[in-house]
């Protein structure tokens, strides 16, 4: 038997190569359809980390195997409906971040992520999130691509500029910057910089909040809707459906 399953992608960079990791060998190694829902956030998110290409995989357009992104639906998210039709045996949304936790608490469903959850509570289908926001303290997040003024030697003409393809790079105030609304997360800019000003996959600690940690314990509390800890647990899962 085929499980389909639903998943959702925020804006949130925390977990999103691991989700990756799980959703590409759930589709490898099991039978497993993947329909993917961004958030406008989560579209650019996927883009910038250079993960549009893995996503196309995992999703790869038939029907129940779409990528349904914000801003090419109509404003009632019409393909969110699809949860009332007994077709989808799970909702995934990993990573979840802290903007999308607090409105599924809080009931709100102005984005097609959080309108996909509240149609999937709607229709009974189990709703699985993993949240980047646990618990209070830290946690080392990975950053995409950017251009540290630090090591920029205002190059004219800059090699970053004139090899991005999708024009993502801009002088701007004469400093290059890096779009993140165009990036795709090609990386052609890495190598292009003979001085190392254009980064990728750093790694950075972040203090969480505890309005999201606590949001999280209220995430925990709503019918239908399990929290896990990690995207590894989203195999397990999805096995045993």
């Amino acid at each position: 038997m085929v499980v389909q399953i639903a998943w959702v992608i925020t804006g949130a960079g925390h977990f999103l190569e691991e989700t990756f990791d799980v959703m590409n060998q759930l589709v490898k190694n099991n039978k497993v359809t993947v329909t993917t829902y961004l958030s406008s956030a989560g579209e650019q998110v996927v883009k910038m980390y250079g993960f549009w290409s893995k996503l196309e995989q995992i999703s790869p357009g038939s029907h129940l195997q779409e990528v349904f992104t914000e801003n090419k639906e109509d404003p009632s998210f019409s393909h969110a409906g699809r949860f009332i039709l007994d077709l989808y045996n799970a909702l995934v949304v990993s990573p979840a971040s802290g903007n999308t936790v607090a409105k599924i608490v809080y009931g709100i469903a102005d984005t097609l992520a959080t309108n996909a959850v509240a149609q999937a509570q709607k229709g009974d289908v189990p709703v699985y999130v993993v949240p980047t926001d646990l618990e209070e303290g830290f946690v080392e997040t990975t950053l995409p691509y950017r251009i540290d003024r630090r090591e920029c030697k205002l190059c004219n003409p800059c090699s970053v500029v004139d090899v991005c393809s999708y024009s993502a790079v801009r002088i701007l105030d004469g400093v290059p910057k890096i779009d993140s609304v165009l990036c795709q997360g090609c990386g052609l800019c890495v190598a292009s910089c003979p001085f190392g000003a254009v980064k990728y996959g750093e790694k950075k600690r972040l203090r969480i909040r505890s309005v999201d940690v606590q949001n999280v314990e209220k995430l925990r509390l709503m019918n239908n809707l399990t929290v896990l800890e990690h995207p590894q647990q989203i195999e397990t899962i999805i096995k045993k459906l």
